[in-house]
């Protein structure tokens, strides 16, 4: 659009998918460099990359596992189906381990299950690096230390073996441990204060929500106490289990202890009833304790109208008895139809992260199930909805090569919606923050500096966020005029130095993509004036990510496009409707979208028409006829968007449809 830029694209690991978008970086010129100064090279925004890089690793025993700086997931459901694995973290490390394993840890090296360590050493990147020490919080610089004895005893009577982990409820970023024990007994040395300890056997869980250690104390976790079981709910229309899983949360309280992940969940996947029984417990004076059940069930095979079942439920102690049944009533229904712009052959791999929601607006994020299906899916799910739990969704189409993160979400009981992933053609996105789950600012600079985590192959979904992985996207940003930076990482997670006072700004991005024959790239240009630094304060759970000081968000406008194109994105020929949406980065201190133009193309961008615009503030409509002779060829538009202070959008987005 303002110069021509080539765009070289390479095939990339879907293990590497986001991490590499984010590594690449930005290019920058310093502001003292003229014009034709070499650009400089800027090492990527420190916060976003841990957010989104993903690393393939393979456990001891084979079972292969996809590993995020946040936990850990089962590469493949169906390598596993049927076996309970276990999920802690430990020394800053998360470990995912079998069951059987765990009942064996006290003599088992536990190493090949250090999902930490095995990403770091398979990819090498930073956001795998090994934890640095843990150090008590600031203003806890002095405690008393206190011998710990615990001991385990097993079902038999006997001492016991297995893995106890010890969580400090004073100070949870402090103290976070896993030990294997044989012979029933573990002596350690810790902070005084109030513990919570967990016994696991392999298929016994044993809480001790609430201790309080001194120096001497000691502590005994009995399997026999766990008797209590988590059945599959029986739900309104009959359903086969598919996932089935526990999270136990423990924190202190602050910040920096609700942003830890869950010290111990278990996942099963496979039509087996969750084995696993658990002891009961009270609840906590200090800090908080939850925990999480979840439940995912499918219709049977052959359902001619598919549906599915996401059932969650939340507890502040460990009952004595779990639902076994679902109330309809208390069930939110979506009717959810997932695109095949690439055709209805493949996989699509959906995954759900439950998370209390305290903890999610820290920044915590918990997987507790996922499934394979095949693209084209169309189906009816139904969400339970226990207060205080967020809901985030992951959908990526292999075929296309897009991971897709959705917005947080609380579902209301008894409401109706309708949601298409992977709709409208793919165009730059950001996230939206809806005051249940911590997210990274799309735009946003503080007095001396621009942050964007803005992803590239977003759909028509308010606040998904979607990265290619298979695609090269080249970004150049003007000041008054004046080329200041440039690279080919893209926009997920980057940022570039600029100076201080207003100023307008041009931000363009060129993605060509090499997976699929439609939307082969995407072209847009952001126009924006702006006071680095300066506009209104972000909510606490809303991060500028490699910024320091305060930061504000940046008035840039995103748009949306959809048609009335079937699932694999096909158009007939004839009448038909596009709508367009366009909003600003939220929170940006900007007017209302005033004006919109589009324009459509049938013969891949040779020659344009212009089309009849209607509406207002940022939601458009307009028609448009596909010509007989389309057929077998695409539907390309093109663009623009624009507020009264001369903020706009331009984009291009060819070959978006085909024409059957």
């Amino acid at each position: 659009m303002k110069r021509p830029i080539p765009l070289i694209g390479h095939r990339r690991s879907p293990l590497w998918a986001l991490g590499l978008a984010a590594a690449c970086g930005l290019f920058v010129v310093p502001a003292s460099h003229a014009q034709d100064a070499a650009p400089a090279a800027f090492t990527r925004t420190p916060a976003a990359p841990a957010a989104a890089a993903n690393c393939r690793v393979t456990l001891l025993g084979g079972i292969k596992a996809t590993v995020t700086p946040n936990g850990a997931r089962l590469a493949d459901p169906a390598a596993a189906a049927g076996l309970t694995m276990l999920s802690y973290r430990s020394g800053g490390h998360q470990y995912l381990v079998p069951s059987y394993v765990a009942a064996q840890a006290g003599t088992k090296n536990l190493a090949g299950y250090d999902t930490t360590a095995l990403a770091q050493q398979a990819c090498g990147a930073d956001a795998f690096a090994p934890a640095g020490a843990q150090t008590a919080p600031a203003g806890h610089g002095a405690y008393t230390m206190a011998r710990l004895t615990t001991h385990v005893i097993a079902t038999t009577g006997r001492p016991g073996g297995g893995i106890v982990l010890l969580i400090n409820a004073d100070h949870t970023t402090y103290a976070d441990q896993a030990f294997g024990v044989v012979g029933g007994t573990v002596k350690v040395s810790v902070p005084t204060g109030h513990y919570e300890a967990v016994f696991y056997d392999g298929s016994h869980v044993t809480v001790a929500p609430e201790v309080t250690v001194t120096d001497g104390t000691g502590i005994t976790l009995d399997a026999r106490t766990a008797t209590h079981t988590i059945p599959a709910p029986t739900t309104p229309r009959p359903a086969t289990l598919t996932n089935s899983e526990l999270s136990l949360y423990r924190s202190d309280g602050t910040a920096s202890g609700d942003a830890g992940a869950p010290v111990l969940q278990l996942l099963q996947t496979g039509s087996a009833p969750f084995g696993d029984t658990i002891n009961t417990t009270t609840g906590v004076k200090y800090g908080r304790f939850e925990a999480v059940t979840t439940a995912d069930l499918a219709s049977p095979a052959g359902t001619a109208q598919p549906y599915a079942y996401h059932i969650a439920n939340t507890y502040d102690h460990l009952p004595s008895s779990y639902s076994t049944s679902v109330d309809p009533s208390s069930l939110a229904t979506v009717t959810r139809t997932y695109s095949a712009p690439a055709a209805a052959t493949g996989i699509d791999i959906l995954a759900d992260n439950v998370t209390p929601v305290w903890a999610a607006r820290a920044g915590t994020q918990t997987l507790t199930s996922f499934e394979v299906f095949t693209p084209g899916t169309v189906r009816t799910e139904y969400f339970s909805q226990p207060a205080g739990l967020d809901w985030r969704t992951q959908f990526e189409d292999e075929q296309t090569a897009v991971t897709f993160t959705g917005k947080d979400t609380v579902y209301r009981p008894g409401t109706r919606s309708s949601e298409t992933w992977q709709a409208g053609a793919p165009h730059p996105s950001t996230q939206l923050d809806t005051g249940t789950g911590a997210v990274n600012c799309g735009a946003c600079a503080s007095a001396d500096a621009m942050s964007f985590f803005i992803g590239s192959d977003g759909d028509s979904n308010p606040g998904t966020i979607g990265q290619g992985f298979d695609e090269t996207s080249t970004v150049t940003l003007d000041r008054d005029g004046k080329l200041l930076a440039t690279g080919t990482g893209g926009l997920f997670g980057v940022g570039v130095p600029v100076p201080s006072g207003r100023a307008t700004y041009r931000l363009e991005e060129q993605t060509a993509r090499n997976s699929g024959t439609l939307s082969p790239s995407t072209d847009t240009m952001w126009t924006f004036t702006a006071d680095p630094g300066k506009g209104k304060a972000l909510p606490d759970r809303v991060h500028c990510a490699g910024l320091t000081g305060s930061c504000a968000a940046l008035p840039l406008l995103f748009a949306a496009t959809d048609t009335d194109a079937d699932v694999q994105h096909r158009l007939t020929a004839g009448r038909h409707t596009v709508d367009l949406h366009v909003t600003h980065e939220q929170y940006a201190n900007a007017p209302a979208v005033t004006g919109a133009r589009l324009q459509v193309s049938y013969d891949g961008g040779k020659n344009w028409q212009s089309l009849r615009v209607t509406g207002s503030n940022g939601t458009y409509r307009a028609d448009y006829t596909v010509p007989a002779g389309a057929v077998g060829g695409t539907v390309s538009f093109e663009l623009a968007a624009w507020d009264d202070l001369g903020n706009r959008i331009d984009q291009v987005l060819p070959s978006a449809y085909g024409v059957r």
